[in-house]
């Protein structure tokens, strides 16, 4: 569904448009005037603009110009609509800065949605275009590599041997275009055992295997670690560069670097910790696809959104800030039969309390002080699809008497209107405090409350699935890489120090005060290894900034300090003896291999397998 942003500082005109789109294949989001929308545009993907010339501030041909000067809205296609007459002067100035239409108001609805249509279809046209001239330019650099591979000789292995410097702690390989091994040094042999010239691929050790994996399937440098010798767990780091050679060759330089990757692995706890990712087969089923771990906490969520993402009940989400709560109900919408219907989500505690009936329900002409125009509001925008009232409890009791309405019978009032509106408009409620407490206060509607509580969904905060913590954390890191433009030099994990600093801190902010950790490293230049003094004090510290301790938040959840303690011991466990078992399944039970894989003291590895019954 393509999404589509007016801009206007009038408010009719915004309606006008509103009223126009509605009902067709696009979402349509409003801007009062061009600063507004330059910062839409920061925040979210539009796939056309609908900009107004006359603005007061930054003026339509202004918007424009720096719209097309950032490359993440170059290529949005931007229409102007104004009610100037203007010349011909102005319209060529428009098409220069990059608009590709410029109509006068007043335009028909059917005139105005079919330019949209076509404008879109252009851009996809063009996107299309690019994409198959990048494909042709990438087909020409081949060609032109394998044109400058066919000029080499049989010279140019030597040239090679000469430019590589072949020395003790190397050796190279040719690979030949049937993908049989053509040449190998006596060295290669013996760091890849089977390693024969001549020999068909198929008929290959593991070591070997996984070399050829490698060159056919075009990498130009990696690093392999293969085993080495006949002691248990001992391990070779070979790092590999492949050059392309005349008739579908390849050359293959071995460096042997395991005295290398040895010093590192002595620096005491700046060791990389090493994150087993677990591919999810098809039989797996439904999962959320923004709502990021594997924990029973989090599959036993995800699991409830599968039953209720295709159905209209009313559902209340409840969990502590920070837990993913409009995650999941952007889920219940777009993973179900009504994505293609409005999605509106409201945070009620952002609007003044004296215009959140006028934003929820909308008002008629003349309702209330500046009401110009009759304007709809958000239930009804909403009508067909999904509302998202996040932390519902920040609303008055004059507001709940009316969502009470809209629950019980679909029926909206406007302000100021006589006579109510019917809308279909699924609800789901959000907050993070206790609505019953605030109900037995007084604070809260009880029907309201039964009403809502359809369907309850309890998030888990952080702390309660701590295994989730290293995904969390590589999936933090793999996004801000990509903000942060380090995709050449990318942070690539986290040091165990710093893993350990994580665990432990009871993340009262939850994922959301993870991911501002992640993004603070970043910001303060963080090198290629997230290490323990990249994050803030009271975090290393285990203290939170605001609120409480550790053990004072933990003794909320269970009750009393001592359930408290034993529920993060629990906590810790469960993570070390997870992180042990992969240790010593990759290592195929050999514990020894295992603890030097970790970096733990063998004694301590197996002590900590016998406290935790492995």
């Amino acid at each position: 569904m393509a999404r589509i942003l007016a801009v206007d500082d009038t408010p009719q005109n915004l309606t006008l448009v509103e009223v126009y789109l509605r009902g067709s294949e696009f979402v349509v989001m409003t801007a009062a005037s061009g600063q507004q929308a330059l910062e839409l545009c920061r925040q979210q993907d539009f796939d056309l603009i609908l900009l107004d010339v006359a603005m007061p501030g930054i003026d339509g041909f202004e918007t424009c110009r720096r719209l097309k000067d950032d490359p993440r809205t170059a290529f949005v296609p931007v229409i102007f609509l104004t009610a100037r007459l203007a010349d011909e002067s102005e319209k060529l100035a428009a098409y220069l800065l990059g608009a590709v239409d410029y109509i006068q108001k007043p335009i028909h609805r059917e005139e105005l949605l079919a330019r949209i249509r076509v404008m879109l279809r252009l851009g996809e046209a063009r996107s299309r275009l690019e994409r198959e001239n990048v494909a042709l330019r990438r087909q020409l650099e081949g060609a032109q590599e394998a044109l400058a591979a066919a000029e080499a000789s049989v010279a140019d292995l030597q040239r090679l041997r000469s430019e590589w410097s072949i020395g003790p702690e190397q050796a190279i390989v040719i690979y030949g275009a049937d993908g049989r091994v053509a040449h190998a040094d006596e060295a290669a042999t013996v760091w890849l055992s089977g390693l024969g010239v001549g020999a068909p691929p198929t008929a290959a050790t593991v070591a070997v295997a996984r070399l050829q994996r490698l060159v056919a399937d075009g990498a130009r440098s990696a690093e392999l670690e293969l085993p080495a010798g006949a002691e248990a767990g001992a391990t070779r780091s070979l790092r590999v560069q492949v050059r392309i050679l005349p008739h579908g060759q390849r050359a293959v330089l071995l460096q042997d670097v395991t005295g290398v990757r040895a010093a590192e692995a002595r620096i005491a706890d700046r060791e990389p910790v090493a994150h087993v990712v677990v591919e999810r087969s098809s039989e797996d089923g439904y999962r959320m696809a923004d709502y990021i771990g594997r924990s029973p906490a989090v599959a036993e969520v995800t699991a409830r959104v599968a039953q209720l993402r295709q159905t209209r009940a009313t559902v209340l989400i409840q969990g502590e800030s920070g837990t993913g709560k409009e995650i999941v109900a952007r889920a219940l919408h777009f993973d179900g039969r009504w994505k293609h219907k409005p999605f509106i989500p409201l945070h009620c505690g952002a609007i003044a309390p004296e215009l959140v009936e006028s934003e929820l329900f909308g008002h008629e002409k003349g309702a209330f002080t500046g009401a110009a125009q009759a304007r709809d509001g958000l239930f009804q925008a909403a009508d067909g699809g999904t509302i998202f009232l996040d932390e519902i409890a920040e609303t008055s009791l004059a507001v709940q008497v009316k969502l009470l309405r809209v629950l019980q019978r679909g029926e909206i009032r406007p302000v100021g209107a006589s006579q109510p509106r019917i809308v279909d408009v699924r609800i789901v409620a959000a907050t993070h405090r206790d609505l019953l407490q605030m109900v037995r206060e007084g604070t809260f509607r009880e029907d309201l409350y039964y009403r809502l509580q359809v369907v309850t969904l309890r998030l888990p905060p952080l702390r309660d699935r701590l295994l989730d913590l290293p995904l969390l954390i590589d999936h933090f890191l793999a996004v801000s890489n990509r903000q942060h433009d380090r995709l050449d030099r990318p942070v690539r994990g986290c040091s165990r120090a710093a893993l350990a600093c994580l665990a432990a801190y009871p993340w009262p902010g939850n994922v959301r005060e993870l991911e501002n950790v992640v993004e603070r490293a970043f910001a303060l230049g963080v090198g290629e290894l997230l290490q323990a003094e990249d994050l803030p004090a009271h975090v290393r510290e285990g203290t939170p900034v605001l609120g409480r301790t550790a053990a004072a938040i933990a003794a909320d959840d269970a009750g009393s300090a001592e359930s408290a303690a034993i529920d993060w011991r629990s906590q810790r466990s469960a993570a070390e003896r997870h992180v042990l078992a992969q240790a010593i399944k990759e290592c195929d039970g050999d514990k020894t291999a295992a603890a030097r894989k970790l970096g733990m003291p063998r004694s301590t590895f197996y002590r900590r397998v016998r406290d935790l019954g492995l």
